[in-house]
């Protein structure tokens, strides 16, 4: 009887390790499988980011957008981006780069980078507007877009360039004798020349055509930040209409503008055309409205066709001034 008795334990020992080792089993399986499922969605992610919050007048804004994902690049199809819309910056460049990074448990984490250059305007606040990203899964053909905050940078004073040095030190020694003897000698020239035309009758000159040339030169209309562009057209004509009209333009709002512009009895067509302008400088300005190609073409054309009408006005009166002489 006791030889019987252990082996019945025995047996019944080994009947329950049998089925320890079948429920492991089973346990393994259930996590392979969650593992391969959870693979076919993998999560893609967008970070945004400038190599630095402050940026000299005279150095260069670098943007980045960096998208990243689990397993290869092939995995996401990213879909082409519109140009961020800018705040007193300019687009110098853009240029991407992919690669892998291994992943200590195995694998490699795929990152697709896109770097912009932006040149600063000029000291203050400037701003990357958010930007919107539109990709495709090329496994699963789900699709999807992720967003990204506006990004401020502050725009500080300019870095004084070069390095030193005693050679360096002479020539910077020299050169501010040079830069200073040559203003004294320019004032000099200034002082006597106002003495000199100080008794002479002012000279006939069309601010028309002078505000003409200017925008020529400090307006760019194939410029990539056609905003900026038209707010220096705003603050070129504003100029324009406080010197020639003699309105307190610069500082006024639209209205302001229009209203003396109505006291000053202008030409019905012009003012409408006028008003029509203002309005559309408020919406860019206020409303942060962005400027298309075709609008920016209409605002320059509108600026440019008063300025040649005003040119035109002020030759006819040249004209009959000379007769009546």
């Amino acid at each position: 009887m006791p030889a019987k008795y252990e082996f019945t334990m025995i047996w019944i020992l080994l009947l329950v390790l049998n089925g320890l080792l079948n429920a492991q089993i089973i346990d393994t399986t259930s996590t392979d499988t969650s593992t391969a499922s959870s693979d076919d969605q993998i999560a893609i992610q967008l970070n945004t980011f400038v190599e630095s919050s402050e940026v000299p007048l005279n150095r260069k804004v670098k943007y980045h957008v960096e998208l990243s994902w689990i397993g290869e690049l092939s995995r996401f199809r990213i879909e082409p981006m519109e140009q961020p819309i800018l705040t007193n910056l300019l687009l110098e460049g853009s240029g991407s780069s992919n690669k892998l990074e291994p992943l200590a448990e195995g694998g490699f984490r795929a990152v697709k980078t896109i770097t912009y250059q932006f040149k600063p305007v000029e000291m203050g606040m400037a701003y990357v507007d958010g930007i919107i990203i539109q990709y495709a899964d090329m496994v699963t053909g789900a699709q999807d877009e992720l967003q990204a905050q506006r990004v401020m940078i502050e725009i500080v004073d300019p870095l004084p360039d070069g390095g030193g040095g005693g050679v360096k030190a002479v020539i910077y020694v020299v050169l501010l004798i040079i830069f200073f003897g040559s203003c004294a000698y320019f004032l000099a020239r200034y002082i006597n020349k106002r003495k000199m035309n100080a008794e002479a009758p002012p000279q006939d000159i069309c601010l028309a055509q002078e505000y003409l040339t200017r925008i020529s030169q400090d307006v760019d209309p194939k410029s990539t930040n056609l905003s900026e562009m038209t707010s220096r057209l705003s603050i070129i004509f504003r100029e324009y209409l406080s010197r020639d009209f003699h309105l307190a333009a610069r500082e006024a709002s639209s209205q302001e503008i229009i209203e003396q512009l109505e006291i000053k009895q202008f030409d019905e067509t012009d003012l409408t055309k006028m008003k029509g302008l203002f309005e559309k400088f408020d919406l860019i300005k206020f409303a942060r409205e962005q400027v298309n190609p075709a609008e920016f073409s209409n605002i320059y054309g509108t600026i440019e066709a008063f300025l040649l009408k005003q040119i035109q006005n002020w030759q006819a009166e040249q004209e009959l001034n000379k007769k009546e002489a």
